[in-house]
């Protein structure tokens, strides 16, 4: 065989194993990028405000993702003397090698929300169980431009000392978020089959709501990048949003009970405590002889009412 035809014949052959030598390395270089930057957040802030921790880690997924796995993961964000964490014993994320704009997240086991209003204060907990719990996140330009969060049969209840323990539990609980270019962001958040009550009380007790569908818009949508970039603090981002008179504009909240539903809109903005403030209105329809007219949700000091005029 001359040697021209040995060339034809392992040059391919050759040629593609120098291209999955090189696939190899860019693949080593993006894991070990990624577990490096890791490395660098555990236990300090990944934003103003917000510090990130984790126990272990590892990272596989060859060879076209990057899969890591975070165990023992905590979340603090703190706000002048109020604290809020969440914990999650498994944190996995999911992002394909060649695609770094896309991130795909997965907690398994119990969540847990701790809040405390002031130093000294009593927590107060919210811990649950989802059956799966996924989110995506599309970024863009250093900016997110899409969040997807799915959450199948979350069970938990909610805690605080010397006080009744509070349950709940739905079949689906979802929020999408979409940046649009013209500087505002759409909202959506649906809850299926929602249920809640104390947990000493019999299950005929419990309110029932078959559906929570909130569509919303939230313009000046800018004012928030930096809290995306993580140059600023969320509580500082959201202020500076109030004051470019930033509001949410609630195009249609449909509230669905056993025997009844109703249509809300209006709009809500911050007040100078950072919580939500306004009104929605709308009319309640009743079935089988339950109540129709007027409905209205009040949110003020941090609380909201429904009101039936």
């Amino acid at each position: 065989m001359s040697y021209s035809n040995r060339i034809f014949m392992y040059g391919p052959v050759a040629l593609l194993l120098l291209i999955v030598i090189l696939y190899s390395v860019f693949w080593r270089v993006q894991a070990d990028t990624l577990a490096a930057r890791l490395d660098r957040a555990n236990g300090g802030e990944i934003v103003p405000g917000v510090s990130f921790s984790f126990a272990q880690k590892s990272v596989g997924g060859f060879p076209f993702r990057l899969d890591v796995l975070l165990s023992g993961v905590n979340f603090t964000y703190r706000n002048g003397g109020s604290e809020l964490g969440w914990r999650t014993g498994r944190l996995a994320l999911h992002r394909l090698a060649y695609n770094p704009r896309q991130f795909i997240f997965e907690v398994d086991g119990t969540q847990s929300l701790a809040w405390t209003a002031r130093p000294g204060a009593t927590p107060e907990i919210v811990s649950f169980t989802p059956e799966t719990a996924r989110a995506s996140a599309i970024l863009a330009g250093g900016r997110l431009v899409r969040f997807d969060m799915d959450i199948w049969r979350p069970r938990g209840k909610q805690q605080q000392a010397q006080k009744p323990e509070f349950g709940f539990s739905a079949d689906r609980a979802q929020l999408h978020a979409l940046a649009r270019r013209n500087d505002t962001l759409d909202v959506v958040v649906q809850i299926d089959n929602a249920l809640g009550g104390l947990v000493s009380a019999p299950a005929a007790l419990q309110a029932s709501l078959p559906l929570i569908d909130c569509r919303a818009t939230l313009d000046h949508a800018a004012a928030l990048v930096a809290m995306e970039n993580g140059t600023q603090d969320v509580s500082g981002a959201f202020q500076q949003w109030r004051t470019q008179n930033g509001s949410i504009d609630v195009t249609a909240l449909t509230l669905n009970w056993p025997d009844a539903r109703a249509m809300l809109r209006g709009m809500l903005g911050l007040d100078a405590n950072g919580d939500l403030s306004g009104k929605l209105r709308g009319d309640r329809t009743g079935d089988r002889g339950s109540a129709s007219g007027p409905i209205q949700l009040d949110f003020a000091d941090g609380g909201v009412k429904l009101v039936s005029p």
